[in-house]
């Protein structure tokens, strides 16, 4: 590991930047905070433990441990796009394979519901939270997350769950 970059730091900055999930890389950005939030709990739910808390929210997946880090992504992000820097020098090949298969899955998810941005993202987290992450586990998690966020498409949902029920996250 070269010193410097913390290896949470590098994972998340590289899939952020091979996704291209959001245009405005900078710490104090909304919608970046949120992609950092989602990818975070999600790479640590499909890829490895990266030894975060991650809590219950508004906006779904929340860790105080990734807020300290916001700007060390996005600063992370640009020396990637300018060839500074090379995640793939500095992280091991299991690491590597996790990031690959954390990139093919949220792919696939973009291929499959038609897009990945943060909303998209949050609806993805927040499944993946109240299916396996909450306890007492609801009966029917579409209907919970849609308590929870009033505001989403009710078919869109459905489209994250059946995605997340092919996969074998869920279901």
């Amino acid at each position: 590991m070269v010193a410097g970059h913390q290896p949470i730091v590098l994972i998340l900055s590289k899939i952020i930047t091979d996704l291209d999930i959001v245009e405005i890389i900078d710490g104090n950005n909304f919608d970046f905070r949120i992609v950092v939030q989602k990818v975070g709990y999600i790479y640590q739910k499909i890829g490895q433990d990266l030894e975060l808390r991650f809590g219950w929210f508004s906006l779904g997946p929340y860790s105080k441990s990734l807020q300290n880090l916001y700007s060390a992504i996005a600063t992370t992000i640009e020396g990637i796009r300018r060839g500074d820097i090379d995640p793939s020098m500095e992280l091991d090949s299991d690491t590597q394979m996790a990031i690959k298969n954390v990139i093919e899955f949220l792919e696939e998810f973009r291929s499959r519901v038609g897009t990945l941005d943060p909303k998209s993202l949050e609806v993805l987290a927040s499944l993946i939270m109240v299916c396996s992450d909450i306890y007492p586990k609801p009966v029917d998690p579409v209907e919970e997350l849609l308590k929870k966020k009033k505001n989403l498409s009710r078919e869109f949902v459905k489209n994250v769950w059946r995605f997340l029920v092919d996969k074998d996250i869920c279901g």
